[in-house]
């Protein structure tokens, strides 16, 4: 690679001559500066430089082929062909320890992060090794074939030779390194390394692309690269991932494929707290957009404020019957003025309501890009949303619609958009009543056993602050009709309103915040 010839660097052994300059200029620093100085330059040598990577631009234009391009956001590789796109990011150490990953990134050398060490830091070194290379792939198939891609025939390449096989995940159907291996010999013996070994090996049975099931048209799929990590001296590297399944045939098995390559480059990285600027899973609460926090209030007050909610659903229940039980708790509990409509979507609808609650029931959830428009305007004037998968079917179809629509309003707000769980220590687990976890998944009155439940709250950040909260834990049950909040063996399923009250408060204040903010602006 022709970047290649930037990394070599020339050496050679100082002269005598040379030695007894750098040895008179030590002197010297000494007679001027004081001994301390030079003390501290010698023990505290220059402060470690983080790099992160972004698209290479340069690299990208070179291959003269408009189907890639560059985010606005300018962190993201594109391959679009239009019936189908592939996005690529990088997700620094930074992302994957507060946004992905903040509950299980707190405890050093025994934290359950499987991508990071965490907050540790070596003490030989004073600073935080790096544990990988991770990046984010994002399948979209909008009208095309089905897809599919396998990550062990996808290599990372470096302007200086290396050529890193990507992570399997366990070790027995893996062609190169698994991530089961890798732990199973950085394992102890006792119980606690065995429950460590078990939770980051959950982490990455779910996050961790492997060759699946097809992406077929209408769905997207999303899941994590892992390399080792860069040595220091590289600056240019280059995804190369070959045999992109675009086709099945008859037997279903792969019958057309393509190759993907995606070129980035090393930059010094800044995170984005240093800089008093909006972190993804945070409000910013110090910056110029946002002079006040949110108003917390004791838990013994009763929260209040105007909610108007637009319910989308397949429920085909009257809306005033589907969220009696709802409102008994409200009026019991809070001073919140509700009203609900069942919505469409439409723009007139949004106009009228500041809270939108999506609940993925029974039937199938559709939307249209008309829908995503409006939805998105709704967000960009304070608008907040709520969606809730409940569905009892196993696989349900709803959850991965919920999302696509969720992502293409992201797309509709432009680059300001992150995506990621939201943290325990963001106001929404704390704003009235406290959340130290989540509530619990009532399984049982989901009626489903074997479902795959996520252990944390999804949300959308737009411009410095939480719009949208996603879920699919089932919330919904026990906010509208399907049976009373309770606690039963050992597990306390009481507190869903409180955390749906929670959600409420955050977003009428957030949106009266924003109006504030925008009127001190003017």
């Amino acid at each position: 690679m022709a970047t290649a010839t930037m990394l070599r660097r020339r050496s050679f052994l100082p002269s005598l001559i040379g030695v007894s300059r750098i040895w008179c200029l030590a002197v010297t620093i000494i007679f001027m500066e004081g001994c301390d100085a030079v003390y501290h330059y010698v023990v505290y040598p220059p402060q470690r430089i983080e790099y992160t990577l972004v698209p290479d631009e340069d690299l990208i234009g070179g291959l003269h082929d408009s189907l890639y391009s560059v985010s606005e956001d300018k962190r993201t590789a594109i391959f679009d062909k239009k019936d189908f796109k592939v996005e690529i990011k990088y997700l620094s150490d930074y992302h994957l320890n507060n946004v992905e990953f903040p509950e299980q990134s707190q405890s050093g050398l025994l934290s359950t992060n499987p991508f990071t060490y965490a907050n540790w830091i070596d003490p030989q070194t004073g600073y935080t090794p790096q544990r990988f290379s991770v990046f984010k792939v994002t399948i979209y198939n909008y009208a095309g074939g089905k897809l599919n891609l396998d990550p062990e025939n996808s290599f990372l390449i470096t302007d200086r030779g290396d050529f890193l096989n990507s992570y399997g995940r366990e070790e027995k159907n893996s062609r190169y390194e698994s991530l089961e291996a890798y732990f199973k010999k950085r394992k102890g013996t006792s119980g606690v390394e065995d429950d460590i070994f078990e939770s980051r090996m959950g982490i990455v049975r779910r996050t961790l692309l492997y060759l699946a099931k097809p992406v077929f048209r209408g769905d997207v799929r999303d899941g994590l690269l892992v390399f080792d990590p860069l040595a220091d001296g590289v600056e240019h590297i280059k995804i190369d991932i070959r045999d992109f399944i675009t086709e099945y045939d008859e037997n279903n098995q792969p019958s057309s494929f393509t190759s993907l390559a995606f070129y980035f480059k090393r930059v010094p990285y800044i995170a984005p707290d240093s800089k008093g600027g909006f972190v993804a899973g945070r409000d910013d609460t110090s910056g110029e957009l946002r002079k006040r926090q949110i108003r917390r209030i004791n838990p013994d007050a009763r929260p209040a404020g105007d909610a108007a909610i637009a319910v989308k659903t397949t429920n085909v229940t009257p809306v005033a019957d589907l969220m009696k039980p709802l409102d008994a708790y409200l009026a019991e509990f809070t001073n919140f003025k509700i009203s609900y409509t069942k919505t469409s979507l439409s723009m007139r609808d949004l106009k009228s309501s500041n809270i939108l609650l999506i609940i993925g029931d029974e039937g199938k959830l559709s939307f249209t890009l008309d829908q995503a428009k409006s939805t998105a305007e709704f967000v960009r004037d304070g608008g907040f949303i709520i969606a809730d998968e409940r569905s009892s079917t196993a696989q349900s179809e709803n959850w991965q619609t919920i999302n696509n629509f969720l992502t293409e309003i992201g797309g509709l707000l432009g680059p300001n958009v992150t995506y990621g769980r939201i943290p325990m220590d963001h106001p929404i687990y704390s704003v009235w009543k406290r959340f130290d976890v989540v509530p619990p998944c009532d399984i049982e009155l989901l009626n489903v056993h074997n479902r795959i439940v996520n252990d944390f709250l999804g949300g959308i950040f737009y411009q410095d602050r939480l719009v949208a909260v996603i879920s699919n834990r089932g919330y919904s049950t026990a906010w509208g009709k399907f049976g009373p909040p309770e606690f039963r063996e050992g597990k306390d399923y009481t507190r869903h309103r409180e955390l749906l009250s929670n959600i409420l408060y955050y977003a009428i204040e957030s949106k009266r915040q924003l109006k504030v903010d925008d009127t001190t602006s003017k």
